[in-house]
């Protein structure tokens, strides 16, 4: 049995309204895979550019000199 076939038979013995959390569900993992080659890393800011000093608990901040 594949796996479409095994989520079809789930989803028939759930009632209807499990049925569309089920939907709701699996558009909300659709929404979230990446666009093309972009990634999530995408959306992310970049750090802060620091004068000079890293504050304590940064210890990955990226340091531009002026």
């Amino acid at each position: 049995m594949t796996i479409a076939e095994r989520i079809l038979e789930t989803l028939q013995d759930l009632p209807p309204q499990q049925q569309a959390e089920v939907l709701d569900f699996a558009a909300f993992l659709r929404d979230r895979l990446p666009c093309g080659s972009e990634g999530e890393a995408a959306a992310l800011s970049p750090l802060p550019v620091l004068s000079g000093r890293v504050p304590q608990g940064w210890k990955d901040a990226i340091y531009e000199p002026r």
